[in-house]
């Protein structure tokens, strides 16, 4: 197995204020170390480049936390020291991802994003309802989404993501609409559409608990999924993946998200930052994956001095939170689903030449019972979700684990 797409995620965990559905590895903190953190991640970026020898990047991807905080001249200086390390092939352009929060960013960060090389913005709007965003604890104000996008397009930005959240307490379907209506207004390149999730130990989490907030309704946010999907249809967008839309109106280029298709396609990447998780796998099928201490303060105490003897990925390093090591049915089996959230689905002929094994040979039992349920459609060199086993992805996904 030998993925020939590489990626670098970089994690940014610093946020002006935690959201109420968070829980991320995130740090509210009144001063940001700015240069303290470039320069833990340069340290850690040369400690673990030699896992990934000889990789070229097709993609850089800024994420958080709020990476739109970091000053750009450090953010600058990351991005080139990662594509010095990790070039990209000849004539191939990498796509640099920075996720952006809408509220606060002038017009001289976006020219300098633009200056150091980010390609691609991906917004945080999650919704254009005031009273959503202030429930949501999000900082910004819907007029700030639209004065983001257009000055934006204004300094030379012609990729840009949006994020919607479905499922808020109280959402109304007149206020899904409005929100759809909002978002063509600014006619991104990409949609990522997310449902809303309660997760323990969140602000969100407590309101519910104490019954001042709702918990999301399945059969709305199922409802409220389908309208998206018909909304964006309707108005060229193509549905690539469970929860990405890509604008594919006569003469557009490919708008889907290079980074975000490495992990669908069991591509290899690496997490520098707080949290951040790395894949790697081996001729034989194998991989492995593991991830970084998730407290910025444990992060800055591991890679301020970092060892001079050769960085090992194995259970036994401290500054690891996660190591696991997988075997190739468990890696062929995952590579199997993740192919399966992208709506094209699985080409047979593509997934045996890489994985050197035919799943329909063992898993026949199982995309019999799929197919005869309609979640499935299957011909001779493909397999791939139905309409109606869209909505039942983690259900298709864990019959195949």
């Amino acid at each position: 197995m030998t993925p020939s797409d590489f990626g670098v995620y970089v994690h940014f965990p610093y946020c002006r204020q935690r959201c109420s559905y968070c829980d991320f590895a995130v740090a509210v903190r009144p001063h940001i170390p700015h240069c303290e953190y470039l320069q833990a991640l340069r340290h850690e970026l040369h400690a673990k480049a030699a896992l990934f020898a000889n990789r070229q990047a097709v993609s850089v991807y800024f994420g958080g936390g709020t990476p739109s905080l970091w000053e750009p001249a450090c953010l600058s200086s990351a991005l080139h020291e990662i594509l010095r390390v990790f070039p990209a092939r000849s004539g191939v352009t990498p796509e640099v991802t920075l996720e952006c929060d809408p509220g606060g960013v002038s017009t001289d960060q976006l020219r300098a994003w633009r200056e150091a090389g980010v390609s691609r913005l991906s917004i945080g709007a999650q919704s254009f309802a005031e009273r959503h965003l202030e429930a949501l604890r999000r900082q910004h104000q819907p007029h700030q989404i639209h004065e983001l996008v257009e000055t934006a397009r204004r300094v030379g930005f012609s990729r840009i993501s949006l994020d919607l959240l479905l499922g808020m307490s109280g959402q109304t379907e007149a206020e899904l609409h409005e929100d759809l209506r909002q978002l063509l207004i600014l006619l991104p390149e990409h949609v990522s559409l997310y449902q809303l999730t309660v997760e323990p130990h969140t602000a969100l989490s407590v309101h519910i608990r104490r019954g001042k907030a709702k918990p999301p309704c399945p059969e709305q946010q199922a409802d409220a999924y389908e309208v998206v999907r018909h909304t964006l249809a309707q108005a060229g967008f193509r549905h690539y993946e469970i929860s990405n839309f890509a604008r594919a109106q006569p003469g557009d280029p490919d708008f889907r998200a290079v980074h975000n298709r490495l992990y669908w396609t069991h591509g290899e990447y690496l997490g520098l930052g707080v949290s951040a998780h790395s894949f790697r796998c081996f001729p034989d099928g194998s991989g492995e994956r593991f991830a970084n201490q998730r407290g910025p303060s444990a992060y800055l105490r591991t890679w301020r001095d970092p060892s001079s003897q050769p960085f090992l990925a194995t259970a036994e390093n401290p500054s690891l939170s996660l190591y696991e090591k997988r075997a190739p049915e468990s890696l062929w089996r995952e590579s199997l689903w993740l192919k399966l959230r992208e709506l094209d689905g699985v080409r047979w002929s593509q997934f045996v030449e890489l994985h050197q094994i035919d799943p329909r040979r063992i898993c026949s039992d199982t995309i019999d019972s799929l197919t005869a349920r309609g979640l499935v459609e299957s011909g001779p060199d493909f397999l791939r979700l139905s309409n109606r086993g869209v909505l039942f992805a983690d259900e298709v996904g864990a019959a195949f684990l």
